[in-house]
């Protein structure tokens, strides 16, 4: 993601507080990150600014990504998990895309049994909380 961070001369943290070491899929995960990130970049005005945060837990690894983005009006913040499901700007769409992109993570996050919630305010932007178990039991 460095060009497109660099295209949208955006601004992005990565910190990790305790120990985040669980039993995933790797390339899934870091798939639903450059996903999270991707979008930040696509639905943020100008002087982008992501903060990536990885916290471990006794039992579980909490992820969250924040932008200062346009924001998730609260009437789409479930639809927007949908496949397919693009949030309407009128009648275009700046950002290319399908609309498959989060319901992807969602799915990714569900089959790590975790969860995946969003945090949004209009104009203010978008944090996305994903809670992952440190050991799966069956």
């Amino acid at each position: 993601l460095r060009l497109q961070i660099e295209k949208y001369q955006a601004k992005v943290t990565v910190s990790q507080d305790g120990e985040v070491t669980l039993p995933a899929d790797r390339l899934h995960l870091l798939s639903v990150i450059f996903n999270l990130v991707d979008n930040a970049l696509k639905y943020s005005k100008e002087n982008p600014e992501i903060t990536i945060l990885v916290k471990g837990g006794e039992n579980e690894v909490i992820l969250s990504v924040a932008d200062n983005g346009i924001g998730i009006l609260p009437e789409y913040r479930e639809k927007v998990f949908e496949k397919f499901f693009r949030v309407p700007h009128g009648d275009t769409h700046n950002a290319k895309g399908y609309g498959l992109g989060l319901s992807y993570a969602a799915e990714v996050i569900r089959k790590h049994h975790g969860s995946i919630e969003l945090d949004s305010e209009k104009d203010r932007g978008t944090r996305f909380i994903i809670t992952l178990p440190k050991t799966i039991t069956a």
